[in-house]
Parts: structure tokens; C-alpha cells; sequence
């Protein structure tokens, strides 16, 4: 078996990357046969269904977090998946109510031919609203499994990052990662890095393994990072771990809006640094220092 491996992941950027076109694909083949108005309507409603999704991640009360945390520690990125579905069955089943007949579906070649090409508007739609979804997500769950791995402090390496994580990793990497920055107002890839780090303030040890590397200087001796560390919202999510809260705080969202900020974190590699603080021991090179000859 070790001869054959698999020659790609199922969470990788290159799959996620082929899956996303495949779906575009679809699209533009879907509006050719059956016309563009079904897919603005599958657009519409899966914005509807986003809307619903960020609303129940963002703004759900922290006591119901904390009961919803009780049953599974991913329940909070699952209950905005549910709400999102059943907003998005909502939104279709009206809008098919209201829009539907033959007059949907293109006459000609040359109809046929603009439905082909309009249709790649809600294709794009639809998977920028799931990558976004995929990356905060995601974001929430790698803290979450920081944070275990922080409180738990096993032997030996830590467990590997839950699916939606490795999902998240996915579409915040390679060519598919530098696409999305561009058009992500909300930085969702370095606030979720970000979000990472800070989860493992719930370890003191781990917490001075991480902002002792060398590479985290430029991160840690920051103004912003210092001024996030004192915020008492940011501390408060921290302490109750609301991380779904954490990662849509406009404080977050101003620090890695911050040059400085959002290249230290585009240039650590944070997944490497994390296991290193849990570790104990030094991932990453130390920088060289000067020797003093008297």
C-alpha cells in the first residue's frame, strides 16, 4: 500500500481548486440547457441562505453557544450550516412559486449561448458565498482543536485538524488561497490564523513557547497585536470560547487589516508554530545572534 499513495487529498488546494471549476462547468452547461433564471434563483437563494448562516454564527447568544458546545465542540458551525439550508429550502421553494413555466428556458442558439455565459455570474456567487463560509468555519474549528491541544497537553504530536479545518486550509492556500484574498473584504484567512495563535492563551506554557519564537516577533512586538492582547472583548471571547464571536469582532478585523499584521501572518507558518508551542520545543530556526569579542 505505501507504494501506491493517494496522489491527492480530497481537502487540498488542487481538488477543492478542480471541484470549484467542475461546478462552474455545471453552471454554464445547466444555463445553455435549461436556461439562467433557475441559476439566479439558486443564487438568491443560497445568499439567502448565507445571510441566515452568518446571522446564526455571528450574532447567536452566548448561552446558547455554551449549551450548544455541550453536545459537540463544532455544533456552533454546524447550527449555522442548518439554519443556512433551511433558509436556502425556504428561498427556493418560494422563488419557484413565483417564477416558473417554459418561459424560463432559452429558444435559441443564440439565447441558449448568453444563458451559457450569464450563468458563470451566479456560479461565481455561489462559490464565493461557500468559500467564505468554508473559511470562518473552518477558522472556528482550528481554534477549537487548538484549544484541546492546549488543555489536554498529551504526549506526543497532537491529533490531526478536523475536516472543516482542513477544508478551510484548502481554499486559504496555493493559487485558490490568492484568489480569494482578492476578493475577501473581511480577511477571513488571517483572522482565522490570528484566532489560532490566540486560542492558545488557554495554555500559559504553550502561550510562551509560541511568542518566544523568533519568527513571531514581528507579530507579537506589533502596537495592534499588543492592543488586541488588552481588549476586553477579545479577552472576554477568549476566556468563554466564543471563537464563532472572536473571528467576526471588528477589533480582529481591524488588526489583520493592518499591513504589518497581515504579512506577519501571510509569512508564519502557523500550523508549524502552534505545534511547536504544544511541543515545547523550537520549530522554527532561530535567528542568529551576534557574538561579542572583547
Amino acid at each position: 500500500m505505501d507504494r501506491f499513495p493517494m496522489p491527492f487529498s480530497l481537502t487540498s488546494e488542487p481538488t477543492l481548486r478542480l471541484t470549484m471549476l467542475a461546478f462552474a462547468g455545471v453552471c454554464v452547461f445547466w444555463g445553455v440547457a435549461r436556461g439562467i433564471g433557475r441559476l439566479v434563483m439558486l443564487a438568491v437563494s443560497v445568499m439567502a441562505g448565507a445571510a441566515a448562516g452568518w446571522w446564526f454564527f455571528r450574532y447567536a447568544p452566548g448561552p446558547l453557544i455554551s449549551w450548544l458546545n455541550g453536545f459537540h465542540a463544532e455544533a456552533i458551525q454546524w447550527g449555522a450550516v442548518a439554519s443556512g439550508v433551511l433558509a436556502f429550502w425556504f428561498s427556493q421553494r418560494f422563488l419557484g412559486a413565483l417564477f416558473s413555466g417554459p418561459g424560463m428556458v432559452p429558444a435559441g442558439a443564440a439565447q441558449r449561448t448568453r444563458a451559457g455565459l450569464f450563468s458563470l455570474v451566479p456560479a461565481l456567487l455561489v462559490l464565493w458565498g461557500a468559500a467564505m463560509a468554508i473559511r470562518y468555519s473552518g477558522g472556528v474549528a482550528r481554534m477549537r482543536w487548538v484549544e484541546n491541544a492546549a488543555m489536554t497537553q498529551r504526549a506526543g504530536p497532537p491529533e490531526e485538524p478536523p475536516l472543516l479545518s482542513q477544508l478551510s486550509n484548502g481554499v486559504s492556500t496555493g493559487t485558490l488561497g490568492q484568489l480569494l484574498d482578492k476578493v475577501d473584504p473581511f480577511h477571513s484567512r488571517e483572522a482565522s490564523a490570528l484566532g489560532a495563535l490566540l486560542a492558545l492563551r488557554r495554555n500559559e506554557t504553550a502561550w510562551q513557547n509560541l511568542i518566544r519564537q523568533p519568527r513571531m516577533a514581528p507579530l507579537v512586538q506589533s502596537e495592534v497585536m499588543r492592543a488586541l492582547l488588552k481588549d476586553n472583548d477579545v479577552l472576554h471571547a477568549l476566556s468563554f470560547s466564543y471563537y464563532s464571536k472572536l473571528l467576526t469582532l471588528p477589533e480582529l478585523t481591524e488588526a489583520v487589516s493592518a499591513p504589518a499584521v497581515r504579512d506577519a501572518l501571510r509569512a508564519l507558518p502557523v500550523e508549524d508554530a502552534i505545534r511547536s508551542a504544544l511541543a515545547g520545543t523550537p520549530a522554527l530556526p532561530a535567528a542568529p545572534r551576534a557574538v561579542i569579542v572583547e
